[in-house]
């Protein structure tokens, strides 16, 4: 099984409530779990203390088949690029 970073394996979107992250390809949605649950914690440097405290609310869910980051909050797509960048959390592509 091949592994790849999330921002390798995704796409930024901006929405009007804040930034959404699509997968495109199939991965191991326990691996997207855990990375948003350490991001949710704290327990990820990814992000900067300023980003962070502009987030207000961030979820993962299945969206037509397909898992969906949703990160509300006055963040912008550059802001969420830039985390994707500091992230060293591999993934498990099918």
């Amino acid at each position: 099984m091949e592994k790849k970073r999330l921002k390798d394996v995704s796409q930024v979107v901006e929405t009007q409530e804040g930034v959404k992250i699509e997968v495109k390809e199939s991965v191991n949605l326990e691996g997207i779990k855990e990375i948003v649950d350490n991001c949710k914690t704290g327990k990820c440097d990814c992000m900067s203390q300023e980003v962070k405290a502009k987030v207000s609310f961030m979820d993962f869910r299945v969206e037509n088949g397909k898992p969906v980051i949703e990160i509300k909050g006055d963040v912008k797509e550059e802001d969420i690029r830039q985390a994707l960048e500091k992230s060293q959390k591999y993934l498990d592509v099918k």
